[in-house]
């Protein structure tokens, strides 16, 4: 059959869109070289007019007769291309309408994603949009990877908040089991609870695992620094962050009175600073490990000789019930307010009366640079009102025996950290929301200088009487700068 093609001057028109497929036909005429010439050159033709055809959108049909169309139908047809076999089906109104809509709807699209885009802000991927669930979950771990310690520690602790509230009823329940257990159970756990020496036994051996675990992180530090390399906990030691700072700014001075004097050049400054870029290595503070000896003693007698003289625990515990996790949680966080808020009137006084601040609180403060032992470097008269008011708070809100447990443990952890002379990321200061924690920042400053930051755990007391220091480009802004 002898295929006789129509419509050569359109063909030349598309010869930039033919290039391919007339290389391939060639390609097939040298391949079937003993076909006739004549049916392989119609067929290097059919081949680029299906490319070209196809590449600018028509469909195209190949037919070796006309007897199968309507009249109407060869009336449509060009009268050169009704007498050959082969016609291009162009597409009708109807076909041309639907792609004229479906046009208009990928620009509507288009348009209104980039005013998504920027009405929000935001640079939207749409792209993203059909990424694999996995894919996702991939992207959201890089984005999560690149953000701050303090971001992360903050994303952890509000899930964890969160996590109480979405399954408290699963956590009551086991609250009820272990309520039971601790109040009918006869292994060591139980009745060690039920002990008058529990609460303030738990306290003593909350700060010995607290005092002792940040005096492993200063002993690592002091030996990285002896062995002459950075521990990585070195830059969360609050003494290192203000020695450096306070040798920074004194290079500083010294550079500007000798480019003041002319002695040196901007340039020979910058090398000078970059040769002196390293403070020396910071004089830590002796841990105080005398409180064995004095504080320890002082504080376990007279609840030991109360406990012997009034038994009254176990008669206490028949007349609770089982604790909610959100009742819990309300009893803690309410008493260390209330203790704060006590605390905060007695230190205040300790400092503005100078008879006090003598024979009652001068001992805390031998130490400016402050180390965890310190927390319990307290006087006889300061060690009894400080507990007094912990145990006071308790009473007076009428906690829970598992929510003092909880708070026992809480308030000791919050003691030592705030004496730790480390800024950890994760500790309160830096988790809590609104700036609401003081922390070991401020408390550490308090030490150092001798004023400001009268509250233990929070500062809104001593933000509304204006006894927090301003974080301006001062030295002393710069130590409390979160």
């Amino acid at each position: 059959m002898v295929l006789v093609v129509s419509g050569t001057t359109s063909l030349l028109a598309l010869i930039p869109d033919i290039a391919p497929s007339l290389f391939i036909g060639t390609a097939l005429n040298l391949a079937f070289s003993n076909m006739k010439f004549s049916a392989a050159t119609a067929l290097i033709v059919l081949s680029a007019s299906a490319s070209a055809f196809v590449a600018n959108g028509f469909s195209f049909t190949v037919t070796n007769s006309n007897a199968n169309l309507s009249p109407s139908a060869l009336m449509r047809i060009p009268t050169m291309q009704r007498n050959s076999g082969l016609y291009m089906a162009m597409p009708s109104s109807n076909e041309r309408g639907k792609f004229k809509f479906r046009s208009k709807l990928n620009r509507l699209k288009e348009s209104s994603k980039s005013r998504l885009s920027s009405s929000t802000g935001m640079n939207i991927n749409f792209a993203n949009l059909k990424d694999s669930p996995k894919e996702k979950l991939f992207q959201l771990f890089a984005k999560l990877r690149n953000l701050n310690e303090v971001t992360k520690w903050r994303i952890a602790a509000y899930t964890f908040v969160s996590s109480i509230f979405i399954f408290s009823n699963q956590l009551d329940i086991g609250m009820i089991n272990m309520w039971n257990f601790l109040q009918n159970g006869s292994s060591l756990l139980p009745r060690m609870f039920r002990h008058d020496h529990w609460e303030w036994g738990v306290a003593v051996w909350a700060f010995f695992f607290w005092i002792h675990g940040f005096w492993l992180a200063d002993k690592a530090v002091a030996k990285a620094d002896a062995r002459g390399f950075v521990h990585p906990w070195k830059k969360y030691r609050l003494q290192d962050q203000y020695e450096a700072e306070k040798f920074r700014r004194m290079q500083l001075r010294i550079g500007e009175r000798e480019r003041e004097r002319g002695s040196v050049s901007a340039e020979q400054q910058q090398q000078q600073e970059l040769e002196q870029a390293e403070p020396s290595a910071t004089k830590q503070q002796k841990w105080h490990l005398g409180f064995w000896i004095f504080e320890l003693p002082l504080y376990c007698l007279p609840l030991y000789i109360w406990d012997i003289c009034d038994p009254r625990r176990a008669g206490k515990l028949a007349t609770w019930g089982a604790p909610t996790a959100l009742g819990v949680c309300k009893d803690v966080t309410c008493a260390l307010l209330l203790y704060d808020l006590g605390f905060f009137v007695c230190h205040y006084l300790m400092h503005k009366i100078p008879f006090l601040y003598k024979h009652v609180h001068a001992k805390h403060h031998v130490a400016k640079e402050v180390r965890a032992s310190d927390i319990v470097r307290l006087s006889f008269v300061e060690e009894i009102a400080d507990v007094g008011i912990s145990i006071l708070a308790l009473n007076f809100l009428k906690c829970h025996p598992v929510s003092r447990t909880m708070y026992n443990i809480i308030i000791t952890f919050m003691l030592t950290e705030l004496h730790s002379g480390f800024a950890f990321p994760w500790t309160p200061q830096f988790v809590v929301p609104f700036g609401l924690a003081t922390g070991s920042k401020g408390h550490h400053y308090h030490h150092r200088n001798g004023e400001h930051y009268y509250q233990k755990f929070f500062c809104h007391v001593d933000k509304l009487f204006g006894f927090v220091q301003k974080k301006d480009n001062s030295l002393k802004g710069f130590s409390v700068k979160m």
